[in-house]
């Protein structure tokens, strides 16, 4: 099958078809992993690694759940907001709301009554979410030079003998790309005319959520061990509708729809360490195995055109309209990086916490199974990504029953740069980071956190269709800048 072009909004990978391949923008995006979870773990971006005592370390290090002294349960809606800022000659601005569970768990603790030794063991049971990819984004204009219809008719040049069923293929179907002389045209190159009114609706849906279940173990009050098995489920949906009206004798519109879906699951394991070597400083420690990802892909294009006066002889129809389906869905196995990180973290008194998390993340160790029969997308990968360090801050301030929070997390970026010869593209791969505030309200019985975050992704690259003109291949491009915001409320209850 031919490797499909995933452009996702909120993945912050999203670049150009000419400088970097499609399977390793693939890789990242089931591989990239934000600070998440409760409301009181983002309102510190996720720098728990050390601290413990939170539903989401089953998720960052497991040994966070043996600083648990009871029974606890929480859940943790949240409302996801993706705002993108589209620049294609004029700026559009489009927003896509979305509401989430973003955490959901119940700790159990055993107290072993022992005053040495092991103190107590700890399990627990959770949903954490773990990225986003909701989202959308609109562009327009007149197009000066080129339109769809040319990536169509190039294809068809390039492979008449084998067009592309979803592409070419289908554009053939509705005459809006057609054989004359030996060579596949269509009515632009036709009337020689261009600078048509062009749209395209993009929108996308979905996340990575891992179910946890998790065991922790508590030595003498300094030293904990905890262990997590993790079923993760993803979900990724891709849809953009592209619509042209060029207004020929022939042609008058048409539009190209092109729904892509990943649906998958995996498996991977977690184990982590605490050690407090004195009473206010905590030392974590925690690996994550590669998450092995079994996955399945669907895609389906449409195709409609209207012309003002029928295409063929002997034919009064003014409308085609075909579709074409992936059936059966092609599936294959996915295995993403080692996960390695250290954590630090003071808890002054009754005054405050302060966290780090320091996190290794060799992206270029991602692959696609089996080996053997993908050595050239495994390659790619190797050759575009490379290692990351993702770093994690937070601090929280009590006030007797209420306390304040605070966080911002640094997310590398995972392309080589030194494998990308284009420089517009070259300055869009930049860090991620992001910003996060918290509050909360703590009794013996009962809590409510709520937090909001910040996260600006790097400007990218977005190509709606490529095209030829004076003996090489261009890009029809638009630039994308999303930022995201998510807030958070965490209701827990302990027993």
């Amino acid at each position: 099958m031919k490797k499909y072009i995933i452009i996702s909004v909120v993945s912050c990978i999203s670049l150009s078809g000419a400088a970097l391949a499609q399977t390793a923008s693939d890789a990242l995006l089931f591989s990239r992993h934000y600070a998440g979870g409760t409301a009181r773990s983002a309102g510190m971006s996720g720098a728990f690694g050390a601290l413990g005592g939170d539903i989401s370390v089953i998720s960052t290090n497991p040994a966070g759940l043996a600083i648990y002294r009871g029974t606890e349960f929480s859940f943790t809606p949240a409302l996801n907001i993706a705002t993108t800022i589209a620049e294609y000659d004029d700026k559009f601005k489009d927003n896509d709301t979305r509401f989430i569970f973003n955490s959901l768990g119940y700790v159990f603790t055993r107290n072993m009554h022992n005053e040495k030794g092991l103190i107590s063991v700890s399990f627990g049971l959770a949903y954490n979410r773990l990225s986003d990819f909701n989202g959308a984004a609109y562009v327009k204009k007149r197009a000066a030079s080129s339109s769809l219809l040319d990536e169509f008719a190039l294809y068809a040049n390039l492979y008449p003998n084998d067009p592309d069923p979803f592409y070419e293929g289908l554009a053939i179907d509705v005459n809006a790309v057609w054989e004359e002389n030996g060579e596949f045209i269509n009515d632009y190159i036709l009337e020689g005319i261009y600078g048509q009114p062009l749209s395209r609706t993009m929108n996308y849906r979905g996340g990575i959520g891992e179910y946890g279940f998790s065991m922790g173990l508590n030595f003498n009050h300094n030293l904990y061990f905890g262990a997590t098995i993790g079923i993760q489920e993803l979900y990724y949906r891709e849809r953009y509708d592209h619509r042209e009206s060029p207004g020929f004798d022939l042609l008058d519109n048409f539009r190209f729809i092109q729904n892509y879906t990943v649906n998958g699951w995996g498996v991977n394991f977690k184990t982590g360490i605490i050690y407090r070597p004195v009473p206010m400083l905590r030392l974590g420690a925690s690996v994550h195995t590669p998450s092995h990802l079994w996955m399945k892909e669907e895609l389906q294009t449409d195709m409609e055109t209207i012309f003002n006066n029928p295409p063929l002889e002997n034919d009064n129809r003014k409308r085609f309209v075909d579709g074409t389906f992936l059936e059966p869905p092609e599936k294959y196995q996915l295995t993403t990086p080692w996960r390695y990180s250290f954590s630090a973290a003071a808890v002054i008194g009754k005054i405050g916490m302060i966290g780090a998390d320091v996190e290794y993340v060799d992206h270029k160790n991602t692959a696609i199974l089996p080996r053997s029969d993908n050595d050239f997308e495994n390659n790619e990968i190797s050759l575009l990504l490379k290692p990351v360090v993702n770093v994690k801050t937070g601090a929280e301030i009590r006030l007797g029953p209420i306390n304040l929070r605070g966080g911002v997390a640094f997310y590398g970026n995972p392309f080589d740069k030194n494998q990308i010869t284009d420089e517009t593209i070259r300055q869009t791969l930049k860090n991620t980071i992001s910003y996060s505030a918290g509050i909360g309200f703590r009794n013996r019985d009962f809590y409510m956190d709520a937090a909001y975050t910040f996260m600006k992704q790097p400007r990218r690259i977005y190509d709606l269709y490529e095209f030829e003109a004076g003996g090489r291949t261009w890009y029809e491009s638009a630039k994308l800048q999303t930022n995201y915001s998510k807030a958070l409320v965490t209701f827990g209850f302990r027993f």
